[in-house]
C-alpha cells in the first residue's frame, strides 16, 4: 500500500531498545524472525495487562477504549481527522500529535492510493467511528518500514492510542466550504458541480463546445490551499476536447465572456482516485479524493 512513515518520527526517537531476546530458528529470514519476536512481545504485553484484542488481517491488534455507535462511520473517499499518541511496549511515548493546541492529523481514505499514514494507524482508522478511541499494537513491518533509533529500533512494535476527531465525506466538505466562505451557489448539476456567478455579463457571448476559450484561473483545495494559478489570459482549451478535467470544463460552459465565477465540484469530475501526482517532485498536487475549487474569468473565446 501507499502508506507514507510516520511524520517527523525518526527525529524523536531517542532511547533505549525494547526487543524481547530470542533465538534465531535455523535458516529463518531476518525479517521472519521479528516479526515473529514482534508477535511474542505483543502477546505478551497482552498477557500480562488482561487486554483482550481483535486482531485484523493485517496482524494489528485493536482495543476499543471509548465507543460511539451515534459517529459516522469512514468510508474510502472520506476525510479523516484523528489524534494518536505513539508508545513503545514500556510504555515510553516517542511521538503524538498536538494534542493540546488540539491540532489533529488529517488522511484522505483512499485504499491502495493512501498516502500520509502508516498502514498500522490506516487499520485503526477504517475500525472506528468518529469520536471513538482505541489502542492499536501495531508490529514494526506495519510501520512504515522506519528507520530505527535508540529510542525505537527499525524492528520494535509500537503501541498507538489513536482518536477519531471528525469523519466527512465529500459532500459533506464541499457544502462546508461553501458555508464557511458564504458562497451563493447559483447552478448545482446532477454529478456535484456548482457554479457561483460573481461578475455577470448576461449580454456576451455563451462558451459552447468546439471553442477555444481563454480564462484565468485560481485552483484551491478545500482548506483554502492554492494548488495552481494562471492570470496572465494565456491559458486555452477548446471546449469538448477533453484535455482539462470534467468539472473545470462543463463549469466554463456555463458562463459567458467576462464573467467571473466559483467552480466546485467533487473529485468524480476532478482527479478521482488515484489523485494529481507529480512524478519529478514525488509529491501530490491533488490527493485522491479531493474536491476542488477553482475561481475562474472568461478572458475570451476563439
Amino acid at each position: 500500500m501507499r502508506l507514507n512513515s510516520l511524520q517527523a518520527i525518526s527525529a524523536l526517537f531517542l532511547g533505549s531498545s525494547i526487543l524481547v531476546s530470542s533465538c534465531q530458528q535455523p535458516g529463518e529470514a531476518l525479517i521472519d524472525r521479528k516479526q515473529r519476536e514482534n508477535e511474542a512481545e505483543i502477546q505478551q504485553y497482552l498477557t500480562q495487562n488482561n487486554l483482550n484484542a481483535e486482531k485484523t488481517v493485517e496482524g494489528i491488534y485493536i482495543i476499543k477504549t471509548k465507543t460511539a455507535p451515534n459517529g459516522q462511520e469512514p468510508k474510502v473517499g472520506d476525510q479523516v481527522k484523528y489524534h494518536y499518541i505513539a508508545r513503545r511496549l514500556d510504555n515510553v511515548i516517542v511521538d503524538s500529535t498536538d494534542i493540546a493546541a488540539n491540532n489533529p492529523r488529517t488522511v484522505t481514505l483512499a485504499g491502495n492510493n493512501t498516502v500520509g499514514i502508516t498502514l498500522g494507524l490506516y487499520a485503526g482508522v477504517l475500525k472506528l467511528r468518529a469520536g471513538e478511541e482505541a489502542t492499536l499494537l501495531v508490529p514494526s513491518a506495519q510501520d512504515g518500514n522506519r528507520e530505527g533509533t535508540l529510542l525505537l529500533p527499525q524492528y520494535a512494535p509500537v503501541r498507538y492510542d489513536l482518536r477519531i476527531v471528525s469523519v466527512r465525506t465529500e459532500e459533506q466538505r464541499i457544502e462546508e466550504y461553501i458555508s464557511a466562505n458564504k458562497i451563493n451557489v447559483t447552478q448545482k448539476t446532477d454529478d456535484g458541480l456548482r457554479v457561483a456567478v460573481t461578475q455577470s455579463r448576461p449580454d456576451s457571448a455563451q462558451v459552447t463546445t468546439g471553442k477555444t476559450v481563454f480564462v484565468n484561473y485560481t485552483g484551491k483545495r478545500p482548506d483554502g490551499t492554492v494548488f495552481d494559478s494562471r492570470s496572465d489570459g494565456s491559458f486555452s482549451f477548446q471546449v469538448g476536447a477533453k484535455t482539462v478535467v470534467p468539472g473545470f470544463e462543463n463549469g466554463v460552459t456555463r458562463l459567458r465572456v467576462g464573467e467571473k465565477g466559483t467552480l466546485i465540484f467533487p473529485s468524480a469530475l476532478g482527479y478521482g482516485a488515484t489523485g494529481s501526482y507529480n512524478q519529478s517532485t514525488r509529491t501530490y498536487t491533488v490527493l485522491p479524493y479531493t474536491p476542488l475549487i477553482f475561481e475562474i474569468e472568461i478572458v475570451k473565446i476563439q
